[in-house]
């Protein structure tokens, strides 16, 4: 199967200087490319669908194993608002004895 790309010249002369210089065909290189921006692009959706939810950063953080500022760095990049920390009454009023 042949697949056409249509692609910016500066990115075809850095790939193929990556093949020339690690030996190999071009669409190797094309190929770890790809994978690596598919992997970022699902991360910036699962962001996005994640805020759109109505998670904080800090819980979105945990639940993808991220640091919360790449969560809000990411976040902002989208252009999305951030949302408050959910905390449930109890926990709210647990706090407010002990401090």
């Amino acid at each position: 199967m042949r697949v056409v790309v249509d692609m910016d010249p500066r990115d075809v002369w850095r790939i193929q200087a990556e093949a020339e210089r690690r030996h190999v065909d071009p669409g190797v290189v094309l190929r770890e490319e790809i994978a690596v921006r598919r992997t970022y692009l699902d991360y910036r959706e699962r962001v996005r669908s994640r805020v759109l939810a109505g998670m904080c950063d800090a819980d979105i953080a945990e639940e993808l194993h991220r640091s919360p500022g790449s969560i809000a760095q990411t976040r902002r990049a989208l252009g999305l608002p951030a949302n408050p920390r959910y905390r449930k009454p109890a926990e709210a009023a647990h706090e407010r004895k002990t401090a």
